[in-house]
């Protein structure tokens, strides 16, 4: 919040409860006089408050000063006749301050304050799709500036509510005040201004309770007295009477009028809930202050019973209840202050400057931003009110990086890969996968699929564009490796009699590994095939079981394989027929030929 160095001299007339009489001179910075005799200012502005103390003309000057700022803050002291405050929150304050002198006489002052309400900014935005987190970096965006007056409120509370409800009995009387600052100053109690006192209550015994009120000025009024006589129950008591917790309540009503009677077991029998007389006349409250701290004081003379309130209640005539306090600041599109124009705009990197009206309350002022910073970038939308208040709001336009992700990102060959944009703000995406194939392009979809078949490192990028072809990039890595194939310890014997051991020939998983093509057959001493597979898979997992291709039983003997394979590192194995040996002969540098062929040992 900014200070503005302009400074009014006020000084409300006094108004005073006693012999003394106050006057309140107020510093404020800003500070603004309206309705009459009513301070405005800014949040945050520094006030002194300077009392002056006069007793039948003469000058007062040893007193205590009873400071009440009306936002939970107090101060006092024979001191304190000047004081300074400062109000964070906007709305409408009643400054109070009580004066006794040497000779124990009082004086009461009320100053009312209106404290600037900030205005709503709710619809001020950046104008982005919902499921758009930012912009690209180059591009712009749209801002909307709009704010408007927010009323402030009086609330008036006529009723204390407790939650839980709270405990009485003959330790624990009960206490609890209404206070009041809403009438007009000086205002006291006329016959009839309370039209009934209501409590919400439960006590096993009523005879036990003595209810009293009492208003500011000590005067008070007993509702309900002791009565040794009288024993009934307020109320329903819960069943456990060593439990603490409390009861089914019922709502009690005194009232001048009351044809009731006051409050015993006779009155209650017919009507448990009604409205009573009180043992003393609301007459007793003529002459009391309307303002200032009413007090309900309920006592237990009793340790047999306990009890609980809930609530309690004055309820006032209409016509004498105060008229609640309400305001509203207005906003302004500029204000001159001390010879300097303060007035509407946005603050932020690279923002225009908008057109600026007002509709009624309402302050609106569009424009475009187009930050160049990667990230949150702040924008502020200024206005001032009538008060000379500067009042401001920031929104967050973000400058979005182009993203991607690739899952996975390494792997063995003939690897699928998904790659996705995850640029909120994307509406073209263009795929180089890195490996010489085609660009491809991308509109309504996110996602797209690659399949790398050869090892290598391939770096992969994806140009993103937004509507307006602004563009950005991100670029992933990709690893492709290859596992190095294997062909060992291939069986040479199994036994095939059903015992359940060694009844089939097949490879471990450790045996054969790393193959992309793969292919065994096995002939008998005569050259004829006896069994053939081209899964790797079967070899593994099912294997041979000593049958031939025509599911009848081979006879025990030796058998030959020959195995043609191709591995995923590029070496292929090739064995054949012949009475060669096994041999290896360099192809070239990615392709080795050996041969491979073996024989079985069948035995049942």
């Amino acid at each position: 919040m900014k200070n503005f160095l302009l400074l009014f001299l006020f000084i409300v007339p006094s108004i005073a409860f006693s012999q003394l009489n106050i006057s309140i001179t107020s510093n404020l910075i800003p500070l603004y006089p309206s309705d009459g005799d009513t301070l405005s200012g800014c949040r945050d502005s520094v006030i002194m408050f300077k009392a002056t103390v006069t007793d039948g003309g003469s000058p007062v000057t040893n007193a205590e000063y009873y400071w009440d700022f009306d936002d939970g803050t107090t101060t006092s002291g024979t001191d304190k006749d000047s004081v300074t405050h400062q109000f964070t929150e906007g709305g409408g304050y009643r400054i109070k301050l009580k004066v006794v002198d040497a000779s124990l006489q009082e004086g009461f002052k009320i100053l009312p304050l209106k404290i600037a309400v900030p205005p709503n900014y709710s619809q001020t935005k950046v104008d982005l799709p919902e499921d758009q987190r930012g912009i690209c970096k180059g591009s712009s965006a749209n801002l909307i500036g709009k704010a408007y007056s927010e009323e402030w409120k009086d609330t008036i509370i006529y009723e204390v509510k407790e939650n839980p409800a709270k405990e009485i009995n003959d330790v624990l009387p009960y206490q609890s005040s209404l206070y009041f600052d809403e009438f007009s100053e000086g205002a006291t109690y006329n016959i009839g201004d309370i039209d009934s006192i209501g409590i919400n209550l439960e006590h096993s015994d009523m005879g036990n309770l003595q209810i009293k009120l009492t208003c500011e000025n000590g005067s008070s009024v007993i509702l309900k007295d002791f009565d040794a006589a009288n024993y009934a129950y307020l109320g329903e008591p819960i069943d456990d009477e060593a439990s603490s917790e409390a009861g089914t309540p019922y709502q009690y009503y005194w009232s001048n009028s009351s044809v009731s009677g006051i409050i015993n077991s006779t009155t209650l029998s017919p009507i448990p809930a009604a409205a009573y007389l009180p043992e003393e006349s609301f007459d007793n409250f003529a002459g009391c202050s309307m303002n200032g701290n009413w007090t309900l004081d309920i006592t237990d003379n009793q340790n047999t019973d306990n009890g609980f309130v809930f609530s309690w209640v004055i309820v006032f005539k209409e016509n004498i209840k105060p008229a609640k306090w309400t305001f509203k600041d207005t906003l302004l599109i500029s204000k001159e202050i001390n010879g300097v124009i303060y007035g509407t705009y946005w603050e932020g990197l690279n923002v225009g400057l908008p057109p600026i009206f007002q509709d009624n309350d309402t302050i609106k002022g569009n424009t475009s931003a187009s930050p160049d910073i990667y990230g949150p970038n702040g924008y502020k939308f200024h206005v001032i009110n009538n008060f000379g208040c500067p009042q401001d709001t920031q929104i967050i336009l973000k400058v979005e990086e182009a993203t991607a992700t690739a899952s996975p990102q390494n792997g063995e060959a003939k690897l699928d890969v998904t790659f996705e944009n995850t640029t909120s703000w994307a509406t073209e995406k263009e795929w180089d996968f890195g490996d010489k194939s085609p660009v491809e392009l991308r509109t309504d979809e996110d996602t797209i699929s690659h399949k790398y078949l050869e090892k290598g490192t391939y770096e992969v990028v994806m140009k993103v564009s937004d509507d307006n072809a602004c563009t950005d990039y991100d670029t992933l890595t990709i690893e492709v490796s290859v596992e190095p194939s294997k062909l060992e310890n291939v069986p040479n014997v199994f036994t095939p009699n059903g015992d359940g051991i060694n009844d089939v020939w097949k490879f471990s998983e450790e045996n054969l590994k790393g193959m992309e093509e793969f292919h065994i057959t096995i002939y008998n001493r005569w050259g004829q095939k006896v069994w053939e597979t081209k899964s790797q898979d079967e070899a593994i997992n099912e294997g041979w079981d000593g049958k031939n291709i025509f599911g009848i039983t081979c006879s025990p003997g030796v058998y030959y394989y020959v195995i043609k394979a191709l591995g995923k590192d590029g070496i292929e194995y090739k064995g054949d027929r012949g009475g060669k040996k096994n041999e290896q002969t360099s192809v070239d540098e990615n392709r080795i030929i050996t041969g491979t062929k073996g024989t079985i040992h069948l035995f049942r």
